[in-house]
C-alpha cells in the first residue's frame, strides 16, 4: 500500500502548477518555554485546559491559514464550502491535510515527514521528526505561536473583538460587546496578525494540529507530541461561526481524523534547519 501511495503522489507532482507563496510563507518561531492550558481564573474555561509547563524548540509556521489556490494547485480539486482562491480551504479531513504536506514537500525537493499506509477510512501516518518537509504543528506549537507571549484568554488580551477576529460576534466573551457575525470565511491576511506576526490564528476556521486528544501531563514536557494513539486529533483556534469562548488560545477542539466540516482547515509548520 506504500508504494501505491508513493506512486500516486509522483502521478499528481508531474501534473501540478508552480505552487503559491500564502500558506508556505514561514515564519521562524524561536523556541522557550510557556504555560500551556488556562489559569483556574480564566473565564469560561474548560477541565482540559490544566496549566503545566511546556518547552518548545525552534520551528516554522506558516504565517497564513493554508488557502484555496494553494490546495487546489497542489491537489486537483478545493473541496471548501465558501469559495474563493485566497480563502482559507476548509472541508478538508486531518488525513488530506496530512497529504498535502506530503505532496507539498515533493514539490519543493523536500524529504516528506509522514508516512502513510492504509486506505482513507483506515489510514496509519507515522511522523519521522527529522524530516525537513512540511507537516502540522503539534498543539504545543500551535498554542505557543498563538498566544506569542501573551498569557490571557487572547493574544489579544482580555477580549477579542469582530475587527481582531472573524467569529459569532453575536457571542462574545465573557459579556463584553456585540460584534459583526460574517457567516462565512475571509481571506487569509485580512484581519491585523499577533505580535509574532501570523494572522488568523484565532477564528476564521479551525486547524488540525498532529495530535490524537489526551489529558494533559502533570509534569513539565519538552517538545510534546500527544499520546501515541486515539480517536480524535485535535483542531485549535476556534472558527468563523463559533462563539467568542472558543476562540481562546487554552481551548482545545478534536474531531475524527476522516471528519470533514466547512470551518476546518490547517496551517503548515516545519523543523527548524
Amino acid at each position: 500500500m506504500r508504494i501505491v501511495i508513493l506512486c500516486a503522489l509522483a502521478l499528481l507532482m508531474a501534473a501540478v502548477s508552480p505552487v503559491p507563496a500564502w500558506g508556505g510563507e514561514m515564519v521562524l518561531v524561536k523556541g522557550g518555554s510557556f504555560t500551556m492550558g488556562s489559569p483556574e481564573s480564566e473565564v469560561r474555561r474548560e477541565k482540559d485546559e490544566t496549566p503545566h509547563q511546556v518547552t518548545v524548540g525552534d520551528f516554522y509556521l506558516g504565517r497564513y491559514e493554508v488557502t484555496q489556490n494553494e490546495y487546489q494547485d497542489l491537489m486537483g480539486a478545493n473541496p471548501s464550502n465558501f469559495q474563493g482562491g485566497n480563502l482559507p480551504v476548509e472541508n478538508v479531513t486531518w488525513h488530506e491535510a496530512a497529504l498535502y504536506c506530503n505532496v507539498r514537500s515533493l514539490k519543493e525537493g523536500l524529504t516528506p515527514a509522514y508516512e502513510i499506509t492504509g486506505t482513507e477510512n483506515n489510514r496509519t501516518v507515522t511522523w519521522n521528526r527529522r524530516a525537513n518537509g512540511y507537516r502540522l504543528p503539534t498543539e504545543a506549537e500551535w498554542e505557543y505561536a498563538a498566544r506569542a507571549g501573551t498569557t490571557g484568554p487572547f493574544n489579544t488580551g482580555g477580549n477579542i473583538t469582530t475587527d481582531q477576529a472573524n467569529y459569532y460576534g453575536t457571542y462574545p466573551y465573557d459579556g463584553h460587546p456585540r460584534g459583526e457575525y460574517r457567516s462565512r470565511t475571509v481571506p487569509v491576511g485580512s484581519l491585523a496578525d499577533n505580535p509574532w506576526g501570523f494572522f488568523e490564528m484565532h477564528g476564521n476556521v479551525w486547524e488540525w494540529c498532529w495530535d490524537w486528544y489526551g489529558q494533559y501531563p502533570d509534569a513539565e514536557r519538552t517538545d510534546p507530541i500527544g499520546p501515541p494513539s486515539g480517536t480524535y486529533k485535535i483542531n485549535r483556534g476556534g472558527g468563523w461561526n463559533d462563539f467568542g469562548r472558543h476562540l481562546r488560545s487554552a481551548y482545545r477542539a478534536a474531531h475524527p481524523p476522516v471528519n470533514r466540516t466547512f470551518n476546518l482547515g490547517f496551517r503548515l509548520a516545519r523543523n527548524a534547519e
